[in-house]
């Protein structure tokens, strides 16, 4: 059987390996040479982080099999954060849609006031297989590593040693 390894201290997914995992930076993308032109600000406010990690956890927690409850601390780092960029690009795409104004003037091409909803909603819907996909495998890992020690035999008691 081979030996599994628990860290002593939680592995807990940073806001800043968010922002770096999204590009979610305005100008000058830390350390890459990659520059945001569009974004005056970050995208997400550090509350739209908090309560798209929020929410991740309980999808994660209420995601078959159910097999106890999670914290942001007892989930694996890239499953958190596939979810929760997914739940950050879905609200980004309601968003945009909300929003959407497509003007056109003469024989100009039609020009759009935040119409990426298909562009957001595409990403989320990617974002979001990838957390399904790795939760539902882990989850169903750790449900049979649970199972062995907990099943018994109905015969336990009924051994010839057995004293009533």
């Amino acid at each position: 059987m081979p030996i599994v390894g628990t860290p002593a201290t939680p592995v807990i997914l940073s806001r800043d390996e968010i922002r770096r995992f999204m590009r979610d930076y305005a100008g000058e993308v830390k350390n890459t040479g990659v520059i945001n032109i569009l974004l005056d600000n970050v995208e997400f406010s550090d509350d739209d982080i908090a309560a798209a990690i929020k929410f991740t956890v309980n999808y994660y927690t209420f995601l078959p099999p159910i097999i106890g409850v999670f914290t942001e601390a007892t989930i694996p780092p890239v499953v958190l954060l596939f979810g929760t960029a997914a739940h950050l690009l879905t609200s980004e795409a309601l968003r945009q849609l909300r929003n959407q104004a497509t003007v056109q003037d003469g024989d100009v091409q039609p020009i759009g006031i935040d119409d990426k909803f298909k562009d957001y909603l595409t990403a989320s819907d990617w974002m979001r297989n990838q957390f399904k996909e790795l939760a539902q495998r882990i989850k169903i890992q750790q449900n049979m590593q649970g199972a062995y020690g907990g099943l018994s035999s109905g015969y336990a008691n009924t051994a010839r040693n057995h004293s009533a």
